[in-house]
């Protein structure tokens, strides 16, 4: 008769904390912002009441209060008379967090100019595809009145690359989805302006007021056909750019922005 073979041991359970002190007070503000039992120009509790509460210190407390105030959720305020107050939703703190996490991604070479230009392509892309849909009458004023001042040959080059970024600010905001806006402009904002101070002396500005003026004509005819195809023909030639200059090279993952 065959004995049986001893079962295998297996890893105690171990006992860790779920969660750290900061993390716990950050996350149950957050929990009742969320959920509604904190409400905009509610007043936090003060940080020694906090911290007798979830039993941790008062330096905790602190930092959880500070990465709330960093996304924009609740503001401190100094004084007899300050405290913490939870804020009305505002999406620019998200935009400055992802903006300052892309330029940092960058300079540390995690992502590549090839990435970005592929995401580009995409975000804008579909933003101008829905935008031909629901563009306002003020959008299709803004995306103009760029369009128009930047035919001034006596511009000088910062001012024109000002009226670009506009320009595509307003074709993405166009869209009305704050998901698809937010990551563009943290990758707009950060790019951008590096790139287009990188390639200003291959730029030929009438042929890029050309190509806005496509972009901005499809959106206004409520085309998003076109819109897209005309969004994808000026990244194309961005691209070709940025490959002249040195930039961009074959391969997806051999790519660097310069500083």
């Amino acid at each position: 008769m065959r004995r049986s073979q001893p079962a295998p041991e297996r890893p105690g359970f171990a006992l860790s904390p779920v969660k750290g002190p900061v993390e716990q007070v950050r996350l149950s503000i957050l929990d009742a912002i969320t959920s509604g039992q904190l409400r905009p120009g509610d007043r936090l509790p003060s940080e020694l009441e906090q911290a007798r509460g979830f039993r941790v210190s008062r330096t905790a407390v602190r930092e959880a209060l500070r990465s709330l105030a960093q996304l924009g959720l609740i503001t401190t305020v100094q004084g007899r008379s300050g405290g913490s107050f939870v804020n009305h939703p505002d999406h620019e703190p998200v935009k400055q967090s992802l903006q300052d996490g892309m330029a940092l991604l960058l300079d540390l070479d995690a992502i590549s100019l090839a990435e970005v230009v592929e995401a580009r392509r995409a975000y804008e892309g579909l933003c101008a595809r829905l935008g031909a849909a629901r563009r306002r009458d003020d959008e299709l004023a803004a995306m103009a009145e760029a369009i128009e001042r930047s035919r001034d040959a006596a511009l000088a080059d910062d001012a024109w690359l000002e009226l670009d970024i506009r320009f595509h600010r307003a074709v993405v905001g166009s869209a009305h989805n704050r998901v698809l806006s937010l990551p563009f402009a943290a990758l707009h904002g950060v790019v951008q302006p590096r790139l287009n101070q990188l390639i200003i002396p291959l730029l030929n500005r009438d042929r890029v007021v050309a190509q806005h003026h496509a972009i901005y004509a499809a959106i206004r005819d409520g085309d998003p056909v076109a819109a897209e195809d005309a969004v994808g023909r000026h990244v194309d030639a961005l691209e070709r750019m940025y490959r002249r200059a040195g930039l961009l090279r074959a391969g997806p993952d051999s790519t660097r922005v310069a500083p």
